[in-house]
């Protein structure tokens, strides 16, 4: 099982800060989750459309100007931070999630990691690319198809995971409320890997791992630590 660090360490830090990917990469993370928009040019970290919760800001982060949304607080006095500052911290040291939270990034972060991969600066399989918006994940596929891709979704679809073989995943991304043995076999019948968000609790944890899925996403990096402990 694999230990995803949902918006770098966001139980500990600002979420989806670069001190919250520094605290997660502390931690020992080996993957860290972020979310993107885009903003003018710019692929931006954060994961609301809006800026009220995790800012000092307020209105759509799509509407802003990016020189407005790079003034903000994201929290201690951390801003928001571009998906170059994120990768350019977590290359060689752990693998990275990025979900396409906003309209229209499939392709400014397929041109941005191209660049990272023909540079050698990432590898091809520390990247994953997953959104709950599946024509996007589709369009990534189609401009990156050598990146491994994750449908997110809320809730147990008719068929389990059949949906996704028309989108070409490698994995599917579920909530915990809705994972159950049935849906994890499927999905593993079909060759895709399941992992679960977020799992935050070591009964949670204990309940994946007997579920069968192949990794989390948790706002605590520590959590596999703190599960062996109460086992």
């Amino acid at each position: 099982m694999i230990y995803i660090a949902h918006r770098g360490a966001s139980g500990h830090a600002p979420e989806n800060t670069l001190l919250s990917v520094k605290t997660a990469l502390s931690m020992g993370a080996c993957w860290i989750e972020v979310d993107v928009f885009l903003v003018e040019d710019e692929v931006i970290v954060i994961h609301d459309r809006w800026l009220e919760r995790t800012t000092n800001g307020s209105g759509d982060v799509t509407q802003k100007p990016l020189a407005y949304i790079r003034s903000l607080d994201a929290g201690k006095g951390e801003k928001i931070p571009t998906l170059k500052e994120v990768i350019d911290m977590v290359a060689g040291k752990a693998g990275i999630n990025i979900e396409l939270k906003g309209p229209n990034t499939a392709g400014p972060v397929a041109t941005l990691l191209t660049h990272y991969l023909e540079t050698h600066r990432l590898r091809k399989d520390n990247v994953i690319i997953s959104s709950f918006d599946h024509q996007q994940l589709l369009k990534m596929k189609s401009l990156a198809p050598n990146l491994s891709t994750g449908a997110n979704i809320y809730g147990l679809p008719l068929h389990n995971a059949k949906f996704a073989e028309a989108l070409g995943v490698s994995s599917i991304h579920a909530h915990t409320n809705f994972i159950n043995r049935a849906f994890v076999n499927d999905a593993h019948d079909r060759g895709f890997k399941v992992f679960a968000f977020t799992v935050n609790q070591p009964e949670e944890l204990m309940r994946m791992k007997t579920l069968g899925v192949d990794g989390i996403f948790t706002n605590y990096p520590e959590i596999g630590r703190t599960a062996l402990k109460q086992e």
